[in-house]
């Protein structure tokens, strides 16, 4: 079957024209991989939750949710799903893509259709940074994580510091490791000032900072704001993106789930760096987690450098030829790391990397911006 690319949506045809099939051609000169590897993105789609200036859908509120309740207990054809309601197939296509667009985990396999609870790790694509004119020059980031906003011990005065240190040194892109918002668990009810997920989503748009010229790309971890994606069956981290571009801000880009790579290109070359929100527990030595992380990388898969959260730990180490900066937090230590014995490195980072026309690394530079408990700066030891 022909794909007419001209029948998708605005955003999916800009995405099309991006992104490239495993055969390394676009989808728009590559229609048929389209099909074959991203059925979802034919699926026409409205926007997040029915955008401003279009029509409202004709897929009824009921059947809509009743669609979601079935699909949420497993793979269904749609055939099946229209005999079960009563609704003809293309009624249930339509309520389909309309729950893809709002950020729902659809998985289309095998001509089934289901709302899985898990996400595919990772980004379509590596993010592509062009090259610069001279090896020897230092492409600079800023680099960031676990900023829990929502939670009481949230750090908004750091975060916006450092974005105020980022526009001032004119970096225009800003790698976020994951744990944007704080979440909701049993153990940290009482630790959250914002609950509920889309409230918890709000908040984190109008409060995360916003510069000119500034584009914040992040991961999403698989806890804190990766327990309403266990929960809600939604892709937290797209669903944040859209409803932030739903709200003006077209500055927060979500790269992949848990981690994602970008490739730092040169002409003859190209470098890998990885953005990751890991998991599991804090150990007695700074290093330790990203020395195992290196070490458990498959022979081919090693990037060049790792930037990594979850730990609310800074560190620099070269394990295994791999520049591993742990991205510290914005947020102070809570009870339950209290309990734990975790402390928090409060603050963020500034990467500047030089490069061969190979790709090559030829110098990195990470720079830690610390900062300290409220009651340091109330205590005036601060220049003003």
């Amino acid at each position: 079957m022909k794909i007419d690319i001209s029948v998708l949506g605005k955003a999916q045809q800009q995405w099309a024209s991006v992104n490239r099939c495993k055969h390394r051609h676009t989808y728009t000169d590559h229609p048929s991989c389209l099909e074959r590897e991203r059925p979802d993105m034919l699926m026409k789609s409205p926007g997040l939750k029915a955008p401003k200036g279009t029509k409202a859908s004709a897929v009824e509120d009921s059947v809509l949710e009743a669609v979601r309740t079935i699909l949420a207990k497993g793979p269904r054809t749609l055939k099946a799903v229209s005999v079960l309601l009563d609704r003809s197939e293309a009624t249930v296509q339509e309520a389909v893509s309309i729950l893809a667009s709002r950020g729902y985990n659809v998985v289309v396999a095998n001509e089934a259709v289901e709302l899985a609870d898990e996400v595919a790790p990772g980004a379509e694509e590596p993010l592509i940074i062009h090259p610069l004119a001279n090896y020897q020059d230092f492409r600079t980031f800023g680099v960031c994580g676990d900023n829990h906003l929502g939670s009481k011990h949230e750090r908004l005065d750091v975060l916006n510091t450092l974005y105020d240190v980022y526009e001032d040194e004119g970096i225009t892109d800003v790698f976020n490791t994951g744990n944007w918002i704080e979440g909701e668990a049993r153990f940290n009810k009482y630790d959250i000032n914002v609950y509920g997920m889309d409230r918890q989503l709000d908040y984190f748009i109008e409060n995360y900072p916003e510069r000119p010229g500034i584009t914040t790309h992040f991961v999403a971890g698989d806890d804190h704001e990766g327990w309403y994606q266990q929960r809600e069956q939604v892709e937290i981290g797209k669903y944040a993106e859209l409803r932030a571009k739903d709200q003006g801000r077209d500055d927060l880009h979500y790269l992949g789930y848990m981690e994602a790579d970008i490739e730092l290109r040169q002409p003859e070359g190209s470098s890998i760096m990885k953005v990751m929100h890991p998991g599991g527990g804090s150990a007695y030595a700074l290093s330790y987690a990203a020395q195992k992380i290196v070490e458990s990388f498959q022979g081919g898969e090693k990037p060049h450098v790792l930037l990594y959260g979850h730990y609310h730990k800074f560190d620099y180490n070269y394990a295994r030829e791999v520049h591993c900066v742990g991205t510290g937090c914005t947020v102070d230590q809570s009870l339950f790391m209290r309990k734990n014995k975790i402390q928090a490195h409060v603050g963020g980072c500034v990467v500047r990397i030089a490069q061969a026309p190979d790709g090559t690394i030829t110098r990195f530079q990470c720079e830690w911006l610390p900062f300290y408990d409220k009651g340091f700066y109330r205590n005036g030891r601060t220049v003003a």
